[in-house]
């Protein structure tokens, strides 16, 4: 049986498309958030609530209510405070502060290449981050990673206001092929989390691990191919991409 031709390349973002180690991220996200709602709740009380209400966005189950909508429920009832106090504080947030996390990732200039390429070959170009970010962080780290929405017409973005789901739920991949309308033999998934992006595997989408040589390939992961971004644009280039 001849294997099917790829269509789609569905692209993760941090350390994928950005290089972004989240340890390193998270951090400071979290202090700059903390002084922009500083009084409004208490630092302690923000970070329970968001805790809670990001382990309830992983935990969807893709049942028709989005993320943002998950994150609402649980977040803003435990830090006492209505939606309209706290969202024009968060907007705000994200179209101006959160600029400045940009100095704690850095650019793959592979990224920009592979993205051009994946578009001139006649792909449907996906971004399939994992959604607990609004789309104004996940644009931002687009433009970091010099693969900005507003330079490159993607096909889908995934979002906390779009998806119901997280990876490695099966559900978040199944939303991303209908809303590709490709079937999941003419998926490419592009990652760098063997417990996240691979899972992809095991609804028949081909998968690309990420790997820039820093961490050992864990025992058992299922791939069908990997290496850095590099490595990607060769088997691009090459045709190989149709051979996995």
């Amino acid at each position: 049986m001849a294997t099917a031709r790829i269509r789609a390349v569905l692209f993760d973002l941090d350390d994928t498309l950005l290089i972004n180690d989240m340890d390193a991220f998270v951090r400071p996200y979290l202090n700059m958030l903390l002084a922009k709602v500083q009084h409004e709740c208490s630092s302690e009380l923000f970070l329970w609530a968001l805790e809670v209400a990001t382990r309830a966005m992983f935990d969807n189950d893709g049942r028709d209510v989005t993320n943002a909508e998950v994150f609402r429920a649980e977040f803003f009832p435990r830090v006492d405070r209505a939606p309209e106090e706290l969202i024009p504080l968060f907007d705000e947030f994200y179209a101006q502060d959160f600029e400045s996390l940009r100095e704690y990732t850095d650019v793959d200039p592979d990224a920009r290449v592979l993205v051009e390429l994946s578009f001139n070959q006649g792909f449907q170009v996906a971004i399939a981050t994992q959604p607990i970010f609004p789309m104004a962080a996940i644009h931002a780290r687009l433009r970091w990673a010099g693969v900005g929405a507003e330079e490159f017409d993607y096909d889908y973005i995934a979002s906390y206001e779009t998806m119901t789901a997280c990876k490695p739920h099966p559900s978040y991949f199944a939303t991303m092929l209908e809303r590709l309308g490709r079937s999941a033999e003419e998926c490419l998934m592009v990652g760098d989390s063997p417990e996240a992006d691979m899972r992809a595997a095991h609804l028949g989408l081909k998968t690309f691990w990420v790997n820039r040589g820093h961490v050992p390939r864990p025992e058992g992961m299922r791939c069908d191919a990997e290496g850095d971004l590099g490595d990607l644009v060769t088997l691009m280039e090459t045709g190989g991409i149709h051979e996995l």
